[in-house]
């Protein structure tokens, strides 16, 4: 009687592994990437089709292959960067397992064309779902050119699972900008179809690489970092305190060159920025960390994405104080205002300046809330009002719901005296709630009400911006933000909420993309929804260390009786505090 365990045959053998490799078009490049740049490539270019699903493309002018080479190296564990086992130990190369074009021969048709520069002439080599390979003699460029099609044609159960052309170009072109980041010496290019997606020219610096791939707006809100510790040595970008994204999706860390997600070296991250960022939020952070090979285990997934290290405590502590370091000068503060969206409160303004701006929110709030038929107490000609008077020092009686108002502690805290009680009040959490809630309802009646910006505003973004742009158009629109391409990476804002300040309109709409380009699919819209409406709310309200005048204290605090969950801001912060006597008089021990 046959036993129930036998060997499984090559053709499957192959497929299995080919799944631990090859998960996605995205990956599919990332190998042949990483190829390219272990072949001492200086150009390399990218061409995609159907978002990776018909066509990768990669030519790059590396030192190519002989015909006895390129036949090997679609031979599974046939590589060119090992040769015995303590080899392991000291891995230079961003490739070592010898997989990546076995993987692809094997779930996709694939054709390889490469030259040596010694050489004459060059090879073809032609093979499909693991079928033998086909090799002839071709005349072609010195280097290597790759083409994957047809990704997963001969496995329906994983082509069924890739995503929409678009969703899986936003992974490419997330795999593309960590490349680029990691190879500042290397002239890169991606194009989708007939579009160029990425160019990113050599550089002759790291930060003009950095400044090339995420954009001019963001570089400029990131700060160089270094650190050493014996042949430890960290270097990199840090990001404003209040430059965050809702994903860890821009903290960029890279170990010996190589692109690798790791915990230790994320929370250390987190570690450095500590109370300067509030929590469920991460910054943008460009990290590159040079370890003596023998101290880093690269070895740990076929992806290569995961590393061990041999002390993650010291690699640890490096990295978050060089971090924190560089954050506890304050660099960003230097440069006055800042475009980026602030989660946190914002530092005091001079006096008049504070009183300005909030008079202009809170008019523009009243006013908006008087055309909906919810005046909040008031006059019609709020909208154009001289500045209200500052409140009398001897105001009596009870004027609000929450009793007396006695005035505001640090522009910030609104005071008021009940009875017995004491009742603090925070001034942009109350305004951010009401904000938050009158935009969501108006979402979902059709949509956040839009206004036409007298001034077009040109708005530079990175690549996986301007596709979220293009995917997620529609979307936009119920948030109350039109806008068109202007060039290759460049769109044109015609129209924002009517909610936001016109000059936090730039800064608002980078920060609603960036929120969309992490949405992965339509599930995950409604709760992204609100979130992207809690920051628009951010915007539209009064913020710490701003005056408010009386009248407008009071229209804030009626309102807040009309809101449902006033008690707490939309980011879970709470509202108002209250104090009684006893305990006021318990603190100071006089009972």
């Amino acid at each position: 009687m046959a036993g129930k365990i036998h060997l499984l045959p090559s053709e499957l053998i192959d497929r299995i592994a080919a799944g631990e490799v090859v998960e996605r078009p995205a990956s599919a490049l990332k190998e042949l990437l990483e190829n390219s740049l272990d072949a001492g490539a200086r150009n390399i270019q990218c061409q995609i089709e159907d978002g990776g699903r018909a066509l990768i493309r990669v030519s790059d002018d590396g030192e190519g292959m002989s015909r006895e080479d390129l036949e090997l190296s679609v031979v599974r564990h046939a590589t060119s960067k090992l040769r015995t086992p303590s080899d392991l130990d000291a891995i230079r190369t961003l490739g070592f397992r010898g997989e990546a074009l076995a993987s692809l021969a094997a779930v996709a048709r694939l054709r390889i064309v490469s030259r040596r520069p010694q050489d004459e002439m060059g090879w073809e080599l032609v093979c499909q779902g693991g079928e033998p390979p086909r090799l002839r003699e071709a005349g072609t460029a010195a280097g290597t050119l790759v083409e994957v099609s047809d990704l997963f044609f001969n496995t329906p159960a994983r082509r069924k699972f890739l995503r929409s052309a678009a969703t899986e170009l936003t992974h490419i072109q997330a795999w593309m900008v960590r490349l680029a980041l990691m190879a500042p010496g290397v002239r890169l290019q991606l194009h989708h179809g007939k579009r160029l997606l990425l160019e990113a020219p050599v550089a002759a610096e790291f930060a003009q690489r950095a400044a090339a791939v995420l954009g001019r707006e963001v570089f400029e809100h990131l700060h160089p970092f270094s650190g050493r510790d014996g042949d430890f040595v960290v270097d990199g970008l840090v990001g404003d305190p209040d430059l965050l994204r809702g994903s860890p999706r821009d903290v960029f860390v890279f170990v010996n060159g190589r692109f690798v997600r790791d915990r230790v070296l994320q929370h250390a991250i987190l570690s450095g920025y500590r109370s300067l960022m509030p929590p469920g939020r991460y910054p943008v952070v460009v990290a590159r960390l040079a370890l003596p090979p023998e101290e880093v285990d690269v070895n740990v997934h076929p992806q290569k994405l995961e590393v061990r290290f041999a002390d993650g405590d010291r690699i640890h502590r490096l990295l978050s104080g060089s971090v924190s370091q560089a954050l506890a000068g304050s660099p960003w503060l230097s440069r006055g205002r800042s475009y980026v969206i602030r989660r946190t409160e914002s530092a005091p303004e001079p006096a008049d300046a504070a009183a300005a701006g909030v008079r202009e929110a809170m008019q523009r709030y009243l006013a908006l809330a008087e055309r909906a038929g919810k005046a909040i107490g008031a006059s019609a000609g709020a909208k154009t009002r001289e500045p209200l008077p500052s409140p009398a020092p001897a105001e009596t009686g009870r004027d609000t719901e929450f009793g007396r108002y006695l005035g505001a502690l640090w522009q910030t805290f609104l005071v008021f005296e009940d009875g017995p009680d004491m009742v603090l009040i925070d001034q942009h959490a109350l305004h951010e709630r009401i904000s938050f809630e009158r935009l969501r309802a108006r979402a979902e009646q059709g949509g956040v009400s839009a206004q036409r910006l007298l001034v077009p505003l040109d708005v530079e973004t990175s690549a996986a911006l301007f596709a979220a742009f293009s995917e997620h158009r529609e979307k936009l629109a119920e948030l109350g933000f039109e806008a068109e391409p202007f060039g290759e990476r460049a769109l044109r804002l015609l129209a924002a909420p009517a909610e936001i300040d016109p000059l936090a309109a730039r800064s608002v709409f980078l920060e609603v993309l960036g929120e969309l380009s992490d949405l992965g699919h339509t599930e995950a819209w409604e709760e992204a929804r609100l979130d992207i409406l809690a920051r628009m709310a951010c915007h539209a309200s009064v913020r710490a260390g701003q005056a408010l005048a009386p009248a407008e204290v009071r229209a804030l605090v009626a309102e807040m009786k009309r809101t449902e969950f006033s008690s707490r801001c939309p980011h879970g912060r709470p509202v108002v505090t209250r104090w009684t006597r006893a305990e006021v008089e318990k603190w100071f021990q006089r009972r």
